[in-house]
């Protein structure tokens, strides 16, 4: 009733002699600011007023995060026409311009009325065969490189030369809009980019557990959207509020971490490893490197590059990149660089985790943290190196990385009914990430045994075979009891182990992931293996061991 008479009150000055051309009333305050700098034209002044500086409001007897500059922030940076065309470089070939719409979109299924739907072209789809049913869902623009028939006569229609450099397009001109107030951390790596996401995205959220946005400060690569069409979808919901945003960089060919440092634009970057992956398309490992080392390259002057002093081929790309760099380090090798961080003095706790000294400059501490693995000890310096590049402080950034909770497929433990313990590492693979997951297991637990269900590493190219043959002698080596293998490659994994000393009965081929419960379902009735025991379960993405956990589980529910 209030707010009421206060609106009543002065709408009646705006009435008074001389009135005012036209107002409209909005008991909203957010919709009142977003429709005001909606209409604004260029050299308009909007005042905001009724409400001082604060940032809250009081709704009844309820105290609420609203800030009036960050209000007219976003609202300043709504999709419209013009800015459609700033971005894209298209032109408008029908339909209403004079409209403010909401999201960008490339997928018809989450299409919401007021979106922008970009149509972009793969090997399997074209997204101009889904105008109509965008259209329908409420799609207000679309983005085309070609006009499809039927359009309604109000829904904006831009042609662009190509969709899928639009969409980058768009996503790079959202974080020029917001860059003087927003740090873009990005990462690549041949393995572990989505683990330092991670723990960076933990210790970002112990330094912005104090800032009040009116949203999450921090934004984050949504699941693994680190290629030319996951990373602008992850850039495009940039708002005011955000403060931080951490995006990983993946690639297949040579340019295309290029194209995604030039859409993001990052403050900070780093290149966590140059491991064999991709080979297939990349030739060699110095190809690997070359096209890692487009992210250094492509950097401002003034941002701070990420050395991973222990990989040589690292460094040598920082080298030709130029700019500021801060380097991490956790062998010897790597610390006779003099890098700014620093781990020494590893202790392996097994399946609990890990113990370490981390240097930061002057200040060190001794922590442990609840991920098992050396290679892990490497993901932690590179996340603190980030972070310290980002001006955070040493004890926020171990508090960070203590908090960390492990990812989907990534060295995650479950335990079944009959007391066989899972690690899923399914996620991918390559032959030092395989290599990885294999060792670390391998130190998990005293009197136990440990088992090993392995798919193929993709993408290897020519050497593929001996690549995996170096995995099935690894795996004798390390003293596995069992060994199961699927994919075009598991002869050579399983040849290769028995030649290195593993017992014939115990190391076999399977057509399919699921197929291997059934060995293991034998190998648990007549006592081979049995509670306590370990089974590692890792390929590459294409293999989806994942559906061996899936049938395992199906027979015996995991324990809470």
């Amino acid at each position: 009733a209030s707010t009421g008479r206060q609106l009543g009150e002065v709408a009646a000055l705006l009435t008074a002699d001389p009135p005012l051309d036209g107002y409209a009333v909005l008991s909203d305050r957010r919709q009142a600011i977003a429709a005001a700098c909606s209409l604004a034209r260029p050299e308009d002044t909007v005042l905001i007023a009724g409400k001082g500086h604060e940032d809250y409001q009081i709704l009844g007897t309820e105290k609420h995060f609203f800030d009036d500059r960050l209000e007219a922030a976003s609202a300043l940076a709504c999709w419209n026409a013009h800015r459609l065309l700033a971005a894209t470089g298209g032109r408008v070939v029908s339909g209403r311009q004079n409209q403010v719409f909401r999201r960008i979109s490339t997928d018809t299924r989450t299409i919401e009325p007021g979106d922008v739907f970009v149509a972009l072209r793969g090997e399997q789809f074209d997204g101009h065969s889904y105008i109509d049913r965008a259209v329908r869902a409420g799609a207000a623009a679309v983005l085309v490189d070609r006009l499809p028939e039927g359009l309604p006569p109000e829904v904006l229609a831009i042609e662009v030369a190509d969709t899928l450099q639009a969409l980058g397009a768009l996503a790079g001109y959202r974080r020029r809009l917001f860059a003087p107030r927003l740090q873009v951390a990005a990462i690549t790596g041949s393995s572990g980019k989505t683990t330092v996401k991670e723990l960076v995205a933990a210790i970002f959220a112990e330094a912005l557990a104090d800032v009040h946005t009116g949203i999450d400060p921090l934004l984050k690569t949504r699941g693994n959207f680190n290629n030319l069409v996951g990373l602008p979808l992850s850039l495009l919901p940039i708002e005011a509020g955000h403060r931080l945003a951490i995006l990983e960089m993946g690639m297949n060919a040579p340019g295309e971490i290029a194209r995604l440092a030039a859409i993001a634009d990052p403050d900070i970057g780093c290149i966590n490893n140059v491991q064999p992956a991709h080979l297939q398309g990349l030739g060699s490992i110095e190809g690997v490197a070359a096209a890692k080392g487009e992210l250094f390259a492509g950097m401002r002057p003034e941002a701070v590059r990420v050395v991973n002093c222990d990989d040589p081929l690292v460094v040598a790309q920082a080298r030709t990149g130029g700019g500021r760099q801060i380097g991490f380090a956790v062998t010897p090798r790597g610390r006779r660089r003099n890098p700014v961080v620093r781990v020494i003095r590893q202790l392996n706790l097994g399946e609990a985790g890990m113990r370490f000294t981390l240097h930061l400059g002057a200040w060190s501490g001794r922590f442990s943290v609840p991920m098992p693995g050396s290679h892990n000890v490497s993901n932690c310096a590179a996340a603190a190196a980030i972070a310290h590049a980002a001006a955070i402080a040493p004890e926020v950034i171990v508090r960070g990385l203590q908090r960390y909770t492990p990812v989907d497929k990534r060295l995650v433990v479950s335990e079944l009914a009959g007391g066989l313990r899972v690690v899923n590492d399914a996620y991918n693979a390559n032959p030092a990430s395989m290599a990885a997951g294999l060792r670390t297991v391998a130190a998990f637990g005293g009197r136990c045994r440990h088992l090993a269900a392995l798919g193929d590493m993709l993408e290897l190219g020519p050497g593929s075979e001996e690549l995996h043959r170096q995995i099935g002698a690894l795996v004798a080596d390390l003293g596995y009891d069992f060994l199961a293998v699927t994919g075009a490659q598991a002869e050579a994994v399983v040849a290769a182990a028995r030649t290195a000393g593993m017992r014939a009965e115990r190391v076999r081929t399977f057509a399919e992931p699921r197929f291997i419960a059934d060995w293991l379902s034998e190998l648990l009735a007549d006592g081979s293996i049995g509670s306590g025991d370990w089974l590692l379960v890792k390929g590459s993405r294409g293999m989806r061991m994942e559906r061996l956990i899936e049938e395992l589980e199906r027979r015996q529910p995991p324990v809470d």
